[in-house]
């Protein structure tokens, strides 16, 4: 039936609760009249059920703050920093390259776009040497996140 496809849509909201009252009524009926509809629902509470019924018991903060402070933990977060930044540059120095050794686009096209990778290099550098320089002074270091 085509309504069936609009009630199978609304059945886990009427499990949830999240249905207003108007389609909770609409829904009741039909599930009233049909049979297939009225087994899925079925279907749908023992499974829901079922799932209520498993518990997960969340780790405690000693344990996460353990996690995070494992050498591997560690070792792997600077891994991955280190490979997103060492693409990236791979990446944009890749394409300055094509960019320039390629004679399709004319000189002035290409000072603009040097200037603004020349720039963005430099405030990067910047940014990074503010932040070596600054970590020895970080008034917040000692404090645990």
């Amino acid at each position: 039936m085509n309504n069936c496809e609009k009630y199978r849509g609304l059945l886990v909201g009427l499990l949830d609760r999240e249905l207003n009252p108007q389609e909770t009524v609409e829904i009741n009926e039909h599930l009233v009249r049909c049979a297939g509809c009225r087994e899925e629902y079925e279907r749908l509470r023992d499974t829901s059920g079922k799932l209520e019924a498993v518990s997960f018991e969340e780790p405690s903060d000693e344990i996460l703050r353990r996690l995070w402070r494992n050498p591997f933990s560690r070792l792997a977060r600077i891994g991955g920093i280190f490979l997103i930044v060492a693409g990236y540059a791979a990446l944009i120095c890749y394409a300055l390259f094509q960019f320039f050794t390629s004679g399709k686009e004319n000189f002035w096209g290409k000072v603009p776009i040097a200037a603004i990778g020349i720039g963005f290099l430099i405030l990067l550098l910047l940014v990074i040497l503010e932040r070596v320089k600054s970590y020895g002074k970080d008034p917040y270091r000692e404090i645990k996140r």
